[in-house]
């Protein structure tokens, strides 16, 4: 049997072809006449899109390997650049031109007043180096901020003895008691697991996050957000809804503080922020210290404090189970510098080399973040020899960079020795370890996020073993999500004393 085709649908034929071949012909040309990084063509309208897994930052490992260490994708109606390497990496972001941040981002329509998502450049600076003072102000770095982590720990470590050594999903008790962290900060206080507002505030802050990794591909097509029922519109309204559920704990919590506030006697970050408000609203009417960018800046400290850092304690977790050799080592300088009796200070961290290569590999060998936040050219620069011009948007893949064999002996393998001296007795930081981003949008909570990395990991293997139920084998399976997440797993905490 012949199969016919009658001649309507053949012209239509001829011309989808005829479309594809001009569309992959003058791509071909456009990109031989210019300095643009090189980089996979794709297909019309959707680009390379339909061609990335869930990890996309394994699949521009692979790309890389054809097209080098700087190359481009079209992803949609977006050209991004993806840069590799380390030296590539830190030319392209401590450069002034890649502070820029997306005009359409998603996030933007999610959080509309968020300075990390701001398109003036001039504000998120006045906003982050006020957020980054502030902090050091009510204690990051010293005792004070120490203690309510230490206390908070405290909590967490009773819901572990609780279990008797029985298998427990570790995520449960260590969401809240990360973001209980960001509410000693923030709000001067904790809750309890079980306070209903504790309760809504985790479950929205996990809602958002999820909602936020599924609405960037909006940010290829950004009209789809304006399509009722589409996937992309509901993803944003979900995202939404979350949002201002996280803002009815937020704005009660604002409200009270303004009602007792004492400039004398600033509290928390919000104290700090009205103070603020007042101060600069006599100095100038349009001032961009307002309420709405006080609420804006509670929710930016409580997404990005509480995911990445819970993600990174995780796999911690995950990796003492995996690895015992490596436990019993950090245990045994545990007991030698710490003992059993006295808690974990901050300070212990640098009289306990192996314990902070650890921490160290642990962080490179699965970095957590590993596409860091899209950046945007404010003007036209020049990158590795490439033209890159304004309006594009630049990704740097520390997937790679820390994973590059380059730069690492055995990159696949965890070896807390790398960052250790020949003798052992102290750490030796490679200027290719890129663990809190690099440039003027470096993670303004890095002091933090160390801080609470080394007092929760050494606090639980203080009191604890860690090991996986009989049975189990580590997988190491992950996925990308906002942060590179290990999938749900169980471990026993056998109490050690």
């Amino acid at each position: 049997m012949v199969l016919e085709v009658s001649p309507f649908h053949y012209q239509i034929l001829v011309g989808i072809c005829t479309f594809f071949v001009a569309y992959v012909i003058l791509n071909l040309i456009k990109r031989l006449r210019s300095n643009f990084p090189p980089g996979p063509i794709g297909l019309p309208i959707v680009g390379y899109l339909p061609f990335l897994s869930q990890n996309t930052h394994l699949d521009f490992i692979e790309l890389g390997k054809k097209y080098g260490d700087i190359f481009s994708v079209r992803l949609g109606s977006q050209k991004v650049v993806i840069l590799h390497g380390a030296e590539i990496i830190r030319e392209a972001l401590t450069k002034p031109e890649l502070l820029g941040r997306h005009p359409e981002n998603p996030l933007k329509y999610l959080n509309p007043s968020s300075a990390f998502f701001v398109r003036d450049v001039n504000v998120w600076k006045e906003q982050r180096r006020f957020v980054v003072q502030s902090m050091k102000d009510l204690g990051l770095g010293r005792t004070k901020i120490e203690d309510e982590v230490l206390d908070e720990i405290n909590h967490f470590l009773e819901v572990l003895r609780k279990q008797n050594g029985q298998p427990i999903d570790v995520k449960e008790p260590l969401s809240p008691s990360m973001s209980n962290n960001i509410c000693a900060l923030v709000f001067g206080k904790r809750y309890e697991y079980t306070n209903p507002d504790r309760q809504l505030l985790d479950k929205n802050l996990d809602l958002a996050n999820e909602f936020v990794s599924q609405t960037s591909g909006s940010l290829f097509f950004p009209w789809l957000r304006f399509v009722p029922f589409s996937s992309k519109f509901l993803q944003i309204e979900n995202s939404r809804a979350a949002i201002n559920e996280i803002r009815k704990v937020f704005v009660p919590e604002i409200q009270k503080h303004v009602k007792s506030l004492d400039p004398r006697n600033v509290r928390d970050f919000i104290d700090s922020y009205l103070v603020e408000m007042k101060s600069q609203a006599e100095k100038n009417p349009n001032t961009t210290f307002n309420d709405e960018m006080l609420i804006s800046n509670v929710l930016d400290i409580f997404g990005a404090g509480s995911e990445t850092v819970r993600t990174s304690i995780l796999w911690f977790v995950y990796s003492m189970a995996a690895f015992p050799d490596v436990q019993k080592k950090v245990q045994q300088e545990i007991s030698e510098i710490i003992g059993t009796e006295r808690n974990p200070e901050f300070l212990d961290l640098k009289s306990m080399p192996y314990t902070h290569a650890v921490l160290l590999e642990q962080m490179r060998w699965k970095t957590i973040v590993p596409l860091n936040l899209m950046h945007y050219s404010l003007a036209d620069i020049k990158v590795g020899g490439y033209d890159i011009p304004k309006d594009t948007i630049v990704i740097a893949n520390f997937w790679q960079a820390h994973n590059d064999p380059r730069y690492w002996n055995e990159p696949e393998k965890f070896k807390p020795e790398r960052f250790l001296s020949k003798d052992g007795r102290s750490v030796v930081k490679s200027k290719y370890f890129m663990g809190f981003s690099l440039g003027k949008r470096v993670c303004p909570g890095e002091s933090m996020a160390y801080l609470e990395m080394f007092l929760y990991f050494t606090s639980m293997l203080q009191k604890f073993d860690i090991v996986f139920p009989p049975g189990t084998k580590p997988t190491f399976d992950a996925k990308l999500n906002v942060t590179y997440r290990l999938e749900p797993f169980k471990v026993q905490f056998i109490p050690k004393h």
